[in-house]
């Protein structure tokens, strides 16, 4: 049971990232403006547009690799940093005047589940897990 909870963690983490960056280049690909208005946005929060592509690129590939249960180690490290970086942005916004403290609070949690998932790689159904089965045969 434990395998299987750890497994939805995961998931559940990953999907955070992973789904809502195809939501985004969805968005991005139906609005003739939607990359400048994503650049936009992240200006609102004092992030330069030019970190638009990275933040995209990071989502995509950590969240797609945390899913498959590829390098979960590394990826899970890289998001909490992201997602860490996210909550200073909004804290630093909150400072601001922007009643921005919740999501403050959520990419803590988020970072905080990450970091435990860094220490705790193993999970069932993820590729690190067979590559390891092949290697002990």
């Amino acid at each position: 049971m434990e395998n299987i909870f750890s497994f939805i963690a995961r998931i559940f983490l990953a999907s955070i990232f992973f789904v809502g960056v195809i939501l985004l280049l969805s968005t991005i690909s139906k609005t003739p403006e939607g990359y400048s208005i994503y650049q936009d946005m992240l200006g609102a929060r004092g992030v330069p547009g030019i970190f638009a592509p990275i933040s995209i690129a990071i989502q995509f590939i950590a969240g797609l690799s945390l899913i498959l249960g590829y390098k979960v180690k590394l990826s899970a490290y890289i998001l909490s940093a992201y997602s860490f970086i996210w909550a200073l942005i909004y804290f630093v916004n909150t400072l601001a005047g922007q009643p921005l403290m919740l999501q403050v609070l959520q990419y803590l949690a988020i970072s905080g589940g990450l970091l435990h998932l860094a220490i705790n790689p193993k999970t069932s159904l993820s590729l690190d897990s067979l590559c390891a089965a092949k290697k002990s045969k």
